[in-house]
């Protein structure tokens, strides 16, 4: 399965350049200690887009420019929750300077970690924390639906496995399919943990009244080692995590791209 996306964590030229010419379509990313000046300037978003999208756009297919990474994930000072108010803010800049620039294909984002939902259990309690639902998602969603985009989310079954593990079956955390779980309230029955955690972020968005906006993967693994009280994170796993995920994309796209209510 040859890999059709690459995420980079900048938008490093000399990557971008290697690209040129192959049908692989790119995020790049604006860096979370970007974001206040981006969201504060119109010009320096301009010169973001000329030097990072421009410079490379007719022969590299970038398709996502992500603001951020795993913003929720830091959220104990005040510059964090900076970083909350301007997300949004940001994402808008850079897609004004797409547009003026005669650019329509590329969206934006901002893929954040699974700590973004506080209720993944059972899927359908899925909701987003309190802290950042109103204030950020709600804007995130709203941007997203406007434009066209994907909710992008970096999603790692182990973590949650890994601290229920008596609770919940390693099988099922690694796409070993002799394992199923129906959830009571909706009737979906799920074969692996990673569809679970993505319904669970849909059932959180369509408590915010937008039910449509697809995901898309952005980061997920298993750990290949691990310190004594991070149980079964071995090369053995990991290699098995990653093959089994590649047969489900091979078997159905949408593990990638995952649409709402689309359950596997």
């Amino acid at each position: 399965m040859r890999a059709g996306h690459v995420k980079l964590y900048n938008a490093n030229p000399e990557i971008l350049k290697l690209l040129s010419g192959t049908k692989v379509q790119v995020s790049i990313m604006v860096q979370n200690h970007e974001i206040p000046g981006v969201a504060s300037s119109q010009a320096l978003a301009d010169k973001r887009v000329r030097n990072n999208v421009l410079l490379y756009y007719h022969g590299t297919m970038i398709r996502f420019v992500l603001i951020g990474n795993e913003f929720s994930s830091y959220n104990s000072t005040d510059r964090d929750h900076q970083l909350w108010r301007d997300l949004v803010p940001a994402m808008c800049r850079i897609k004004s300077s797409l547009r003026s620039n005669g650019i329509h294909n590329i969206k934006g984002g901002t893929p954040p970690a699974m700590d973004v939902v506080e209720s993944t259990f059972p899927p359908s309690s899925g909701r987003f924390r309190s802290d950042v639902a109103e204030s950020v998602i709600m804007p995130l969603v709203r941007f997203l639906n406007s434009t066209w985009s994907h909710f992008f989310l970096d999603v790692y079954p182990y973590f949650p496995w890994s601290q229920n593990p008596g609770d919940i079956s390693l099988d099922f955390a690694l796409f070993r399919g002799n394992f199923n779980y129906t959830d009571p309230t909706t009737g979906l029955t799920y074969t692996n943990l990673l569809d679970q955690m993505l319904n669970s972020l849909i059932f959180a968005m369509e408590r915010l009244g937008y039910s449509n906006i697809p995901l898309l993967i952005a980061e997920t693994r298993w750990p290949n080692s691990g310190d004594i009280e991070e149980p079964r994170a071995n090369i053995y796993n990991a290699a098995t995590y990653n093959c089994n995920l590649i047969k489900k994309g091979k078997l159905s796209p949408s593990v990638f791209i995952w649409f709402p209510s689309s359950v596997n």
